[in-house]
């Protein structure tokens, strides 16, 4: 009778182990569609704030060119903030560098800048906006303006 009682014991056991690790993987699945579901529910405030950002650097551009150094300082405030917003959402803000390879993975030519230079062709003329991703992914390309080699007019 005490073999039966320790038979049905492991049983009952190995069958609460087994429940408890479908449990644990409903748990970790039901977590990955909540998050999922928040961040789209987000991504569209999410946007909102990248192109906020991206407003008042062209706003702080202008002002810069019009000499206004308090104002410019003013935008940069606001465009720190938006990006510190962003970043605790978990959208980490990235730039490319000048002068560095042009990466279609991460960059998006908005333009072409000509050069005699072979050594130049294919890198970073100018970086315009910088881009943004979320869990490693790009969710906007960095925008960049890239050399293009264009050889010199035959004398």
């Amino acid at each position: 009778m005490l073999t039966g009682i320790q038979s049905d014991l492991a049983g009952l056991h190995a069958q609460s182990k087994f429940l408890n690790e479908v449990i644990d993987r409903l748990h970790t699945e039901n977590e990955q569609l909540r998050a999922a579901e928040a961040r789209r529910t987000l991504q569209p405030a999410l946007r909102e704030l990248v192109k906020l950002a991206d407003d008042w650097r062209s706003r702080r551009t202008s002002l810069a060119e019009a000499g206004h150094v308090d104002l410019t300082r003013l935008c940069d405030e606001i465009v720190e903030d938006v990006t510190l917003l962003l970043d605790r959402q978990g959208v980490e803000e990235f730039h490319a560098e000048v002068g560095a390879a042009f990466d279609r993975h991460e960059q998006r030519s908005v333009g072409t800048r000509p050069t005699e230079n072979t050594d130049q062709d294919g890198r970073i003329a100018e970086a315009r906006r910088p881009g943004y991703r979320v869990d490693g992914n790009v969710v906007r390309f960095a925008e960049v303006v890239v050399y293009k080699f264009t050889p010199p007019p035959a004398p």
